[in-house]
């Protein structure tokens, strides 16, 4: 079976160049037309939640809106949430 189709390589080697060019020129086009990135976007969609109460210390806002927000899982039910992080400036 493999002499066989060595054997009809090499007496026809037109055809057989011919049919590769083809085959190599499909394959480039039908790599252009894939819809799949290389190269991934690797940025994770951030969220920031700033609370603020006029009147209040830092402490108090802390203490009475944002602790008790993460506490109550209110935002960490967002979908696909990674990461939780409570931060005082």
């Amino acid at each position: 079976m493999l002499d066989k189709i060595i054997q009809f390589s090499l007496n026809n080697r037109l055809i057989v160049l011919a049919v590769a060019a083809i085959m190599l020129g499909v394959g480039a086009w039908q790599s252009l037309q894939l819809p799949i990135d290389v190269f991934p976007n690797l940025n994770r969609p951030r969220v920031v939640v700033m609370t603020e109460a006029p009147g209040m210390a830092p402490e108090e806002v802390e203490a009475l809106i944002t602790f008790p927000c993460a506490e109550r899982q209110q935002i960490a039910t967002i979908s696909k949430t990674k990461l939780l992080c409570c931060i005082q400036e």
